[in-house]
């Protein structure tokens, strides 16, 4: 079996990462990991039994309304997954959530869950059914000195239960929306979560964690062993 280096540059794609200073960067970048030119941007670039066939766990990635990529599980810490793509652009996520990218124009640099490092109120909705209560739950850090340790105070809202379809196949999820207020910078988004409400597994999100950057759709292709 071919190890994930040798999958990542042989078998994706090559090509040069875009320029920091084109406004585009970010979405040149993602062009570049598995795209079909032409392929509309709702779709992946690969077929679900392509997808089927790829030896790793597997994360499809969209920016904003640019076209869908599909990246592979890099490396499993417990829970802790970090997703690369052949042109060293990376994702780190925690249960579903997005921790840390590296290769973006504007990179979350590091997340710091509170009280404790293995806080996560999506898998406490998961287990009791309950959803969280208003509060600080993390501090995300970004790239500047004075981009560090901001605050993100979450309310959490409660949708049904959801069919969504990911390359063919229904899956059953309860949505959940994070409200996500960082008052230092005055900011506010909404996050979205598609969970499984048996396993607490996220089978698709959309997050945002700063204003400068759009919204990063997540869907799970090829699940990890690891919720």
């Amino acid at each position: 079996m071919l190890s994930r280096r040798q999958f990542l540059g042989g078998l994706l794609v090559t090509g040069a990462a875009g320029c920091a200073s084109d406004p585009n960067s970010t979405v040149n970048l993602f062009s570049k990991t598995i795209t079909a030119k032409g392929l509309p941007a709702h779709e992946y670039p690969l077929t679900a039994e392509q997808i089927h066939d790829i030896p790793y766990a597997t994360l499809g990635v969209r920016i904003a309304s640019n076209p869908r990529a599909v990246i592979v599980l890099a490396k499993a810490d417990g829970r802790t997954l970090e997703w690369a793509s052949a042109d060293h652009v990376t994702f780190v996520t925690r249960g579903g959530w997005l921790l840390r990218t590296h290769g973006l124009q504007r990179d979350l640099a590091a997340t710091r869950w509170q009280p404790t490092p293995d806080e996560d109120p999506l898998l406490s909705f998961a287990q009791s059914g309950v959803l969280p209560q208003r509060g600080v739950y993390r501090e995300i850090d970004l790239g500047h000195a004075d981009e560090r340790a901001i605050a993100v105070e979450s309310r959490f809202e409660a949708g049904k239960d959801e069919t969504i379809v990911i390359q063919g196949r229904e899956r059953l999820t309860r949505r959940i929306d994070e409200i996500a207020i960082m008052r230092a910078w005055r900011w506010e988004t909404r996050n979205s979560f598609w969970l499984d409400p048996q396993s607490g597994r996220v089978w698709r999100s959309v997050q945002q964690y700063c204003p400068e950057m759009p919204q990063i759709e997540l869907e799970v292709l090829k699940p990890a062993a690891a919720v």
